[in-house]
Order: C-alpha cells, then sequence, then structure tokens
C-alpha cells in the first residue's frame, strides 16, 4: 500500500486486550504494528518474536573494532620500532584496551545508526496514521496501547469488529 495510510487504528487500555488482539490479527494475516509505553515481553510473545538485525550490526561492527584496534596498533609499531630491552614490539596484551574501547565505539555508534536508519525504512513500510487525531493522540507514550492495521475496506468491518470484541475503547477508520 503505497501512498498514505489506509486501515483502522485502536487503542486499548489493558495489555491482555491488547495481546489478545495481536494473536488474532497474527492468525488471520494482517499486517499490523503495536504502540506502546513500554517494552513487555507479553507483547513481544504475541507478536510471535518479530526478529532484529540491529544485533548483528553490533557484532559485526564490534568485531571490527577488534580488528581495527589490533591492526592499527600493530601496523603503527611495526612502521615506528621502539626497541625496549628483548621485550616484543607487538605486544598484544598492551593492544587490548585500544582494541576493546575501538569495539565499544564502533559497535556503539553503528548500532545507533542503525537504529535510526532501519526505525526510518520501516516507517517508510510501514506507513502510520497521518491524520490530526493519531498525532494528537499521545496516551501510546503514556498509559494506552495502540494497534495499528492497515487494511483495504473491505476488511475493514471485520477488523473493527475483533478490535471492539477485544474491548477497544476506540477505533478509528482512516481511508
Amino acid at each position: 500500500m503505497n501512498g498514505s495510510f489506509k486501515g483502522i487504528w485502536g487503542t486499548f487500555a489493558f495489555m491482555d486486550e491488547t495481546t489478545a488482539v495481536i494473536r488474532a490479527l497474527r492468525e488471520e494475516g494482517k499486517d499490523y504494528s503495536v504502540l506502546a509505553p513500554f517494552y513487555h515481553h507479553e507483547l513481544h510473545d504475541a507478536m510471535g518474536h518479530p526478529e532484529s538485525r540491529i544485533p548483528f550490526v553490533t557484532l559485526i561492527m564490534g568485531a571490527m573494532g577488534i580488528f581495527f584496534g589490533y591492526a592499527l596498533t600493530s601496523w603503527t609499531s611495526m612502521q615506528w620500532v621502539l626497541p625496549v630491552s628483548a621485550k616484543p614490539i607487538v605486544s598484544i596484551p598492551a593492544y587490548t584496551i585500544f582494541a576493546f574501547e575501538l569495539m565499544v565505539l564502533l559497535g556503539g555508534v553503528f548500532t545507533a545508526l542503525a537504529i535510526f536508519l532501519m526505525g526510518m525504512f520501516d516507517l517508510q513500510r510501514k506507513k502510520l496514521p497521518k491524520s490530526k487525531t493519531f498525532k494528537g493522540y499521545g496516551r501510546f507514550s503514556n498509559d494506552r496501547f495502540g494497534v495499528v492495521v492497515r487494511c483495504d475496506e473491505s476488511d475493514a468491518d471485520r477488523v473493527e469488529k475483533l478490535m471492539r470484541e477485544h474491548s477497544a475503547e476506540e477505533v478509528v477508520r482512516e481511508y
């Protein structure tokens, strides 16, 4: 569904109702998004444990930080040799601190960048409502749960009925 949002969004006061709706929508194969004031494992379970690629970005960039940390310090030591007694020119234990710090730096920076970019791509792929009602509704970050379902008008009645059966406080259609 390219362009603007077409679908239904509902507001729920309790997590049990929200998870029941999410499970029902997932069983029907609907395209949905969940808005919640906090993370909770019940929501994650109801959504079917969606996988994220963020940990892989962190792992790869952390490993690159370790590699480049050891490589840079070893290369520098080989280019500007400072022989001290009978000690080795390339000393792995001494370079571990730099490698660790570079691992944390690259892992952290690229994880934050990946969260931002993947979030932007996800917002482009899975549109959210742009109405004033939705934008002005700030309770999803305070005390209410939201379920946004992207669907055609032909499915709207069934989705709305499903939400109302699970005690939705408010159901809004946007077409």
